[in-house]
């Protein structure tokens, strides 16, 4: 591989002229949040508001009402007149141990109408719920692994475009859904855009932000996902019907997309750097200054960079040449994983763990958002690497108390509030990583890392959906021990990446060390 090293040597005009990378350039020039530069960051944000809704939308459209429906049959009848306690006759339990058939030993009473009950998934068919909701994760994983090559060719903002309406086509296209094999194809192909669409953003963000305040600009943006989930909570308590609630969502993915032409939002500068256009970059930071009303110029500054000419397969050949570079990124994908498995199961689970399916996930939600942003003071007063250990063993210990059996109030369980909390680490935790990943990986690999570690979440939550599945098949205490297993993992993982408090964004592998 070919590496040319740009303006080490400044020429004999610009000598009195003072040589900063681009990192330093922003750091420099943007001391402080000021509102201009909030509402900007805020306009990134507005751009994945369909993520969480996106991704989580069967937890809503594909609910399987276990507790609302009524006997049709003599068998359903007879059944029924034989239990003492009538009010726990209406369950999964006893519907499936007695195998009974919709249509004739019964029919569905709720008011919301699912393309569960519309083709009949429950009971042993519930493992076709879990797989049509992995099934988006699975075009996740595709879509990043296209996208690995994709962000670091056509860059972030272009790439996040062609992943949103991506995203649009699909869920439009789930509206209409005639069967399960169809509405799986669309989960797929949505899956596909959405993570393209989001890791885009999500780079664009980290690679803006300046050191002092990238920790901030990071959670602002993964709040996007709790806003988005409880858009989803909020639509699918007032619109009754799937499929409408599948073209309200295509609705709020057509208004995000918009946001990239609404909101003039510059390309990344290092992207245009490692691919040696100069011109191209100083014109984006420049633009990025006039929209956050910073002044700049680059008239007394000599940009030192460094261009790096290369192919997908050039640069899966640095993780041989340079192992610090692969270690990084195998503990970061591992870390992705660990919490996006527990994370998903947290999701699926959550119509199993509390008693009301809207209740359960709207506190779930507000955890979600109380997680990222927690994680962002937490970060600030522990570091990057202090700050994302303890989360994990906040995982770990709410699991364990939530493996205790006592009811608090009538309606409320240690279990409930203990996963409740559980929630709110995991999501600070996903939180973390996100910014954990995107500060170790340097600019060129970046694109590269971060979808590759997403992708490894995203086989975390196909996983996840199908761990769920224990709360009905075992012991409650079996899926919860797993997950404070698996969160004593992530915190031994991260004890072997470095601290990236208050270091800078490294730009190329030579740049890794340790």
């Amino acid at each position: 591989m070919e590496e040319v090293s740009v303006n080490n040597e400044p020429p004999q005009d610009s000598v009195y002229k003072e040589s900063l990378t681009i990192e330093q350039v922003v750091d420099k020039t943007v001391k402080r949040l000021n509102l201009p530069l909030f509402l900007l960051y805020w306009a990134a944000l507005s751009t994945a508001l369909n993520s969480g809704a996106v991704a989580y939308v069967t937890v809503i459209t594909g609910n399987i009402p276990y507790k609302d429906w009524k006997c049709t049959s003599d068998k359903c009848a007879s059944l029924h007149a034989e239990m003492s306690e009538k009010e726990d006759f209406f369950t999964q339990k006893t519907m499936c141990d007695n195998e009974m058939e919709a249509g004739m030993d019964f029919i569905w009473t709720t008011s919301k109408i699912t393309f569960t009950t519309d083709w009949n998934i429950y009971c042993k068919e519930e493992s076709r719920l879990a797989t049509i909701s992995g099934s988006f994760f699975i075009g996740a994983i595709a879509g990043l692994l296209c996208s690995t090559g994709l962000f670091d060719r056509i860059g972030r903002k272009k790439g996040a475009i062609v992943g949103g309406v991506i995203t649009i086509v699909a869920t439009a296209a789930s509206c209409v859904a005639p069967n399960y094999q169809a509405l799986l194809a669309f989960r797929i192909i949505s899956g596909f855009g959405l993570l393209i669409n989001y890791t885009g953003v999500y780079c664009w963000v980290i690679e803006y932000a300046p050191m002092g305040l990238r920790n901030v600009a990071a959670g602002f943006f993964n709040i996007s996902w709790s806003i988005s989930y409880l858009i989803l909570v909020l639509l699918g308590y007032l619109i009754d019907d799937w499929k409408y609630l599948y073209l309200a969502l295509t609705a709020v993915c057509v208004i995000s997309t918009a946001m990239f032409f609404v909101v003039p939002l510059p390309e990344s500068p290092r992207f245009h750097l490692v691919r040696g256009m100069e011109k191209e970059a100083k014109e984006n930071i420049i633009s990025f200054f006039q929209i956050t009303r910073n002044e700049f110029s680059f008239d007394s500054i000599n940009l030192v960079y460094e261009e790096r000419a290369q192919n997908y397969l050039e640069q899966l050949s640095d993780f041989k040449k340079y192992p610090c570079l692969l270690k990084r990124a195998l503990l970061c994908m591992a870390c992705w994983f660990l919490v996006s498995l527990i994370t998903y199961a947290y999701t699926v689970g959550w119509s199993k763990i509390g008693s009301d399916l809207f209740t359960s996930y709207l506190f779930a939600a507000l955890g979600d958002a109380f997680g990222y942003v927690s994680a962002i003071p937490i970060c600030r007063l522990l570091g990057r690497k202090r700050a994302t250990i303890c989360l994990f063993g906040g995982i770990a210990v709410m699991n364990f108390f939530a493996m205790l059996n006592v009811d608090i109030t009538d309606t409320w369980t240690i279990e409930q509030i203990a996963s409740l909390l559980g929630s709110v680490a995991t999501s600070g935790t996903f939180s973390m990583v996100y910014l954990y990943t995107g500060e170790l990986a340097p600019t060129s690999h970046r694109g590269m890392i971060v979808c590759l570690s997403s992708s490894c979440a995203r086989l975390g939550s196909i996983f996840g959906a199908y761990v769920s599945l224990l709360y009905g098949v075992t012991d409650r205490r079996v899926p919860l021990a797993l997950f404070s297993g698996l969160s004593v993992c992530g915190c031994v993982a991260v004890l072997f990446l470095p601290d990236t408090t208050g270091k800078g964004i490294p730009e190329t592998p030579k740049d890794v060390v340790n």
